[in-house]
């Protein structure tokens, strides 16, 4: 009988795997599963454990491609790839996302004026769900008392992909989209039976919003929409009424799934826009939703130009050698300075950075001199750089600035793309909004000079937390379903693969400098 003792600072677990299982299968369904982002075939880096005594199978490619010659030496593996050959001991680096609700952070419930639910206009319950890709996000209404609860977990579907694509590409191979739908609903579920009296009996309404794959795959019954290219067909949408979840015994939920623009541009960017009051304020005004799926909106005082490009997981700090969320623990600032400083969140030791602290790390290498604009390490600079004490291993590699600067590349693309069907440059922008968990916490002036962002005055220049949960707790009221629908009608959307400008622009993008007009 092989025996799997495994341990983390939060659990430990003594398992007993079955043959030729792989060591994150023995480990998902316990207190110790591994964080992982691509359904276990090793591309993703993430669900890294360290051997600390026992025989286990050889080293894969993967393993050489994700981890480096000291981590390997030192006993790091893939859990995706690794299978006990005998009796085994190990470490996790990373636990699997909570599949539990907590509460809803505070900077992500910070509102531009005006954006509140009309809440008196309810009848019983109102339910906002945000359904992103990484994260679901709820706020629960009450008719009488406003704002009852604001709850966040992990996208449970997580685990069969960290990004969208990942994702489609499950759902399609196993024709299990029904099954991914009723996660997200079962989630739902537990968060209203913590959240609201057992044997409560009135009306309740749900309004979701998310991009368009998250949205399909909550629908479950759209296979021919996720084959065909995502392009929206809101005709054939499922109005409130048609579709009802049970929340409870007695709870039953009239579902609004608000669809999506078309292509990649979700109801999540038209939401957000609506919370910003984006055609209300000065224009020309931009946009940016950050996330694995970053949706871009340009306002004109005439037309509302709206794109989406592939942040992938760098925003997330899925696939970064050092990368972890932004949670207790995470580098979320980091300071120039011989060494480095930073700061953690939750204060204590780092156990590696989040994309803010990414940004930051960049921003003050390229400062120092040490990395240059195409992403490469100075030849003076030596080797890679670690922050704080080596011994934590939090090392900024050749292939964390690649998957930065590729997603950089694609959002520095769309919106120059926009700006340019607009005949305007960045110089021309009054206002600039830049929204998400990600997209809050930005050091703007740090994102401008690597040109994640577009240069503009600070006073023009607007950070919020969660705008599309703030945009549909206003489609909680009718007149909010009515702007947004306004805002469909104006909108033109552009599908950057289709855009002959792309690769030039994303090329462009590539380079580690301050956004311009061309």
């Amino acid at each position: 009988m092989t025996l799997l003792r495994a341990r983390h600072a939060e659990a430990t677990a003594t398992l007993q795997p079955q043959p030729g299982e792989t060591l994150l299968d023995t480990l998902a369904p316990t207190a110790l599963g591994v964080r992982t982002g691509c359904r276990g075939n090793g591309s993703c880096g993430l669900c890294r454990v360290r051997v600390l005594s026992g025989a286990v199978s050889p080293v894969t490619e993967p393993e050489r491609l994700n981890l480096s010659p000291g981590q390997l030496a030192a006993g790091v593996r893939l859990a995706c790839q690794t299978v006990a050959l005998g009796d085994v001991a190990v470490e996790v680096e990373q636990l699997a996302p909570s599949a539990h609700w907590g509460e809803l952070p505070e900077e992500l419930l910070d509102r531009p004026d005006g954006a509140a639910v009309a809440h008196r206009t309810l009848d019983g319950l109102g339910i906002a769900l945000d359904v992103g890709t990484t994260n679901l996000n709820l706020t629960l209404w009450d008719r009488d008392a406003g704002r009852l609860a604001a709850r966040r977990m992990a996208n449970p579907q997580g685990r069969f992909g960290a990004d969208v694509l990942s994702r489609l590409q499950f759902a399609q191979e196993a024709a299990t989209t029904r099954d991914l739908a009723g996660m997200v609903e079962r989630a739902v579920a537990a968060a209203v039976r913590d959240l609201v009296p057992p044997d409560f009996r009135g009306p309740c309404r749900l309004t979701a919003v998310g991009n368009t794959a998250m949205l399909a795959l909550l629908h479950g019954a759209f296979g021919d929409l996720l084959a065909s290219g995502l392009w929206a067909c809101p005709e054939r949408w499922p109005s409130a009424g048609q579709l009802r979840w049970r929340l409870s015994r007695h709870l039953e939920a009239e579902v609004s799934l608000v669809p999506p623009l078309g292509g990649f541009v979700g109801s999540d960017l038209l939401a957000a826009v609506l919370a910003a009051d984006l055609l209300g304020g000065a224009t020309p005004a931009l946009l940016i939703d950050f996330g694995t799926n970053t949706e871009i909106a340009l306002w004109t005082g005439t037309t509302l130009w709206v794109t989406s490009a592939a942040g992938g997981p760098a925003f997330e700090a899925s696939g970064l050698h050092c990368g972890v969320p932004a949670e207790d623990g995470a580098i979320a600032r980091v300071r120039p300075g011989t060494p480095l400083g930073f700061e953690v969140l939750g204060g204590g030791a780092p156990r590696g950075v989040c994309a803010t602290g990414l940004v930051d790390w960049i921003a003050c290498l390229m400062d120092a001199g040490r990395l240059t604009a195409r992403g490469t390490f100075h030849p003076e600079g030596g080797k890679p750089p670690f922050l704080g004490d080596a011994a934590h291993g939090i090392m900024l590699s050749k292939r964390d600035i690649d998957l930065f600067q590729r997603a950089k590349g694609a959002i520095q693309a769309g919106i120059q793309i926009l700006l340019g069907l607009a005949g305007m440059g960045c110089k021309d922008l009054r206002r600039l909004v830049s929204t998400g968990l990600f997209g809050r916490g930005l050091d703007v002036a740090r994102a401008q000079r690597i040109g994640l962002l577009p240069p503009a005055p600070a006073a023009r220049v607007e950070t919020y937390g969660n705008l599309a949960l703030a945009g549909c707790e206003r489609m909680l009221a009718p007149e909010g379903i009515e702007a947004v629908e306004a805002l469909r009608r104006r909108a033109t959307l552009v599908d950057l693969a289709r855009s002959p400008q792309f690769g030039e622009r994303f090329l462009e993008g590539l380079f580690l400098a301050p956004m311009g007009d061309r």
